[in-house]
């Protein structure tokens, strides 16, 4: 199992300290995409908070989430058919 490490972010302006199991580079693309997010949602409505934008960022997220689970499952399930044909066809 993969040690979890310290890593110090900087989002939205704010100094975090992350336990993370992945590579320090994973954690850097993370936190630029998380800024970059939060920066486009500050041009889109100045008027939220962080707070506010941190909210909708996780709820895009997790949609997201959600979505690409669907489409793993259905692609599982796709894949299971085609292996129980493959089987019969022997």
């Amino acid at each position: 199992m993969q040690e979890q490490m310290r890593y110090k972010a900087r989002i939205g302006g704010k100094e975090y300290t992350i336990l993370a199991k992945q590579t320090p580079a994973h954690m850097d693309a993370v936190i630029s995409l998380v800024n970059q997010q939060l920066d486009q949602l500050e041009l889109l409505d100045p008027s939220l908070s962080v707070e506010d934008r941190a909210i909708l960022m996780a709820v895009n997220a997790l949609s997201d989430q959600i979505i690409k689970e669907k489409r793993i499952y259905q692609l599982e399930e796709a894949l299971g058919l085609q292996s129980e044909t493959l089987k019969q066809d022997s």
